[in-house]
């Protein structure tokens, strides 16, 4: 157990805190502050995303009131990360942060996939330093500071200064490098009020940092498609039934950001074969991981901030809430709310993307309008009327027989235009002319082309499944995509108006093939298995200095980083090369006595144990191990023997 360990700012890194005790402790021995706090001299000093946390808990000083999620939560940027994963991943991560074992939890992130580098150093705000040193003192690495995209400080507006205190080229990666040691008090800059893309950056920080400090239950990744389909809805870039317009987005989305922005975070489309935009939308990749900057960047785009989408997600509702009014002059209720549903299908050619609501009555009476409603004025207007129904269709026979009701008034107690009731009456095989000193004759040519009845919306349904089914019924063996092609018509009229019918009367979809194979693995997997034996061989016979034939470091020289992390049960003829190739820390340590040894053959000394510890590195707790003990010992009898004699 420690005697003191300070407490943690708000926002403070964990890494900063152990590097202010660090200070305070004053220990000769960078590797010290490790082992104290971690139980560890062997880890590295972890910036993001540490493990053995849970050790340190249970060497902080009694009467402390912090626990594991207490220290993950409030100090290390997990909560940037946690919205945008599934929660069964996010239990995982969060044991490997708490145990004493491997720390695999940037894989796990999709951190070291080559999505998005992180900063290749510590960064400050050159504002927070003042305000820090005014009211602590000191000064702390800040979470939201050291997150990749953010480039600006949310608080204060103004861009973020890298320090000397390197993320992944470090001096030493045990050491634990306080802020207040090394940075200096240094003008700021402020961001451009006028600027688009500082605007941008600034939103993106102030996502980040509200994201750092929200405490709700994400949603799910259905949920969270569920959220984006609806902000594609209001931006007309997607369609009701689930689809989007992939090629209209992706040409607003450049519209939106200029190119030069998206290079800096790393976050270019270019001419991929599916962009990452496309990616984050799309129902069957929901389960794969991006990076929560692409996803800011996506809601900047769709006009919605982190804490909207994720606390007060409201569905889009293109003609508002019902019940919607009855637009039938000739019903008792006019304009009166009684319809109480309301269909909505996709626009087609210029009204593409627009939505269509089918709005019906009771009475018969059914309209279309095209959306979205503006104002409560637009619920009492329609752009096509489908079926005018039997109570429209009564009260018209009754005025058409009228002979005191002029055509003209019966037109605009009707909301229609003269014309339309005369070639409704010849529909409905009125008395024509009708009686009255009114009357008008009207063409025998124009009598003939609106004799036949037209067909009742309820008559077009009956039409188009029966017809849809004898199609069927004559292609037993059909697929869908064949008839689509022997009847295209009634498909596209039954997918926009009666979809559940039309999936319940069609054949099973087929299984489609499956994705052609990007990764040739199994001729990759012959290559890096060769790579690897020759790697490890390589590196056994580097000259100078002894490098360990560790797994980073032969995929630091052979590449394909991305591979050996996530994919590896993909290449087994590599990962069995690098089970049997890879060194152990103390298998390394006996072939640095075996290289000792050497050495002092060729300069024909026999030096002391102490000498042949330190100059072969074994005065560390692994060079205690047994098997490493029992080869310093046979080298040290071997040099004696040659030398005594």
């Amino acid at each position: 157990m420690i005697g003191f360990f300070p407490d943690p700012y708000p926002d403070e890194l964990l890494y900063s805190a152990c590097a202010r005790f660090g200070d305070r402790s004053n220990y000769r021995n960078v590797t010290t502050v490790a082992q104290q706090l971690f139980g560890s001299s062997a880890g590295m000093a972890v910036i993001s995303f540490p493990n053995r946390i849970g050790h340190l808990v249970s060497v902080l000083p009694p009467g402390h009131k912090y626990t594991v999620d207490r220290l993950i939560d409030d100090h290390t940027p997990l909560r940037f990360y946690s919205p945008f994963i599934e929660s069964s991943r996010l239990t995982i991560i969060r044991r490997e942060m708490r145990v004493n074992k491997e720390n695999r939890i940037c894989s796990r992130l999709g951190i070291n996939a080559g999505r998005l580098a992180s900063p290749d150093s510590l960064r400050f705000c050159p504002e927070c330093v003042k305000a820090d040193r005014q009211r602590y003192s000191e000064t702390y690495w800040h979470r939201v500071h050291q997150l990749a995209g953010v480039h600006v400080c949310p608080d204060h507006a103004v861009f973020l200064v890298s320090s000397l205190a390197g993320c992944r080229e470090r001096e030493s990666s045990k050491a634990f490098i306080s802020a207040d040691r090394i940075v200096n008090n240094i003008p700021s800059q402020p961001i451009d009020p006028r600027s688009r893309e500082h605007d941008i950056l600034l939103r993106i920080a102030q996502d980040a940092k509200w994201l750092l400090d929200w405490r709700g239950k994400p949603p799910t990744s259905a949920e969270r498609h569920l959220r984006y389909h609806n902000l594609l809805l209001t931006k007309g870039l997607a369609y009701y039934k689930g689809r989007f317009r992939h090629t209209e987005l992706l040409k607003q989305f450049r519209d939106f950001y200029p190119a030069n922005l998206l290079k800096s975070l790393q976050s270019e489309i270019g001419n991929q074969k599916e962009a990452w935009p496309l990616r984050m939308v799309r129902q069957n990749r929901m389960s794969e991981i991006q990076p929560p900057l692409r996803h800011l960047l996506l809601l900047a785009f769709l006009e919605s901030t982190a804490e909207q989408f994720f606390t007060t997600f409201e569905e889009y509702k293109p003609f508002g809430d019902g019940p919607w009014p009855c637009l039938n002059p000739a019903s008792t209720h006019f304009k009166e709310n009684i319809i109480d549903t309301c269909g909505i299908t996709n626009g087609h050619k210029k009204r593409k993307g627009r939505p269509v609501g089918l709005f019906g009555c009771d009475c018969g009476f059914r309209y279309l309008r095209i959306g979205p409603d503006n104002d409560d004025s637009d619920r009492l207007r329609f752009e096509k009327v489908i079926s005018y129904g039997s109570v429209w269709e009564q009260y018209f026979t009754r005025a058409w027989g009228d002979p005191s009701t002029t055509l003209t008034d019966l037109a605009q107690r009707l909301n229609v235009i003269p014309f339309t009731l005369r070639r409704h009456a010849i529909r409905l095989k009125l008395s024509f002319p009708r009686p009255g000193r009114w009357s008008r004759p009207t063409s025998e040519k124009v009598i003939k082309e609106y004799s036949n009845t037209l067909q009742t919306y309820e008559d077009s349904f009956e039409d188009r499944r029966a017809h849809w089914l004898t199609v069927r019924r004559q292609n037993p063996k059909a697929g869908r995509k064949q008839l689509i092609s022997l009847a295209p018509y009634t498909y596209n009229w039954l997918s926009r108006h009666d979809v559940e019918w039309l999936r319940q009367h069609s054949p099973a979809a087929r299984i489609n093939n499956p994705e052609p194979i990007r990764v040739d693995w199994r001729s990759w997997d012959l290559e890096l298995s060769k790579g690897v034996r020759y790697l490890s061989s390589e590196i056994r016979k580097t000259a100078g200095k002894p490098v360990r034939v560790s797994k980073e470091e032969i995929i630091r020289r052979l590449g394909h980083r991305s591979w050996f992390e996530l994919h590896l049960d993909k290449l087994p003829k590599t990962s069995c090369s690098l089970s049997k190739r890879l060194e152990s820390r103390e298998d390394f340590l006996v072939r640095r006595v075996s290289l000792t040894e050497r050495d002092f053959i060729a300069k024909r000394r026999c030096p002391t144990l102490h000498q042949f510890d330190v100059r072969a590195g074994t005065r560390t707790k692994l060079g205690g191990a047994p098997q490493v003990r029992k080869a310093v010992e046979a080298a040290l009898t071997r040099l004696e023997n040659r030398f005594s004699n």
